[in-house]
């Protein structure tokens, strides 16, 4: 899916690059559809990185039941 938007992204900015001459509402629209799909991007990392924090944090709590339930030796696991 993204990599479908990505290229219907390129062809709209070739297809306006080649257009270009003395109007520059073209170059206006291109880098605005470049600022959106960097925004979405950003969003995604963001979402990406919460997916992570979330991972991190259910490995330590469950390291912390297994080190009170006695299944593993903390003074083995950093």
């Amino acid at each position: 899916m993204l990599d479908e938007e990505r290229n219907k992204i390129k062809d709209d900015i070739r297809v306006r690059t080649e257009n270009l001459v003395s109007d520059w509402t073209p170059f206006v629209e291109n880098v605005e559809d470049i600022l959106r799909h960097i925004e979405m991007l950003s969003a995604e990392i963001d979402a990406l990185d919460n997916k992570i924090g979330e991972a991190i944090g259910m490995i330590k709590n469950l390291r912390k039941i297994l080190i009170k339930l006695e299944v593993i030796d903390d003074r083995f696991i950093f």
